[in-house]
């Protein structure tokens, strides 16, 4: 029994470690992507959109709404937010 369980606790631990390298992704260099982006479009990036930019994953395939939402907000068009947080 006392293996079954040394086996368990280190399986969790094993995943616990792998979960977040499997998952993790270079979070500066998309949030500069998602700058870059904007940039290009013609508004001004100062530190409000790098803060949306930063670190908001998409999910299930769409922008994440506190990246979107935000950047809104400083006039940016829907479909720009869009495509600059499904990058960040």
């Amino acid at each position: 029994m006392r293996a079954k369980s040394l086996l368990a606790a280190a399986g969790v631990f094993v995943a616990a470690g792998l979960i977040p390298l499997a998952t993790a992704t270079s979070a500066s260099a998309d949030q500069i992507d998602c700058m870059t982006y904007l940039k290009h479009r013609g508004y001004k990036v100062g530190m409000q959109v790098r803060w949306a930019c930063d670190n908001k994953p998409v999910i299930l395939g769409l922008p994440n709404p506190y990246c979107v939402d935000p950047l809104m907000k400083l006039g940016v068009k829907f479909g720009y937010a869009s495509e600059a947080c499904k990058m960040a």
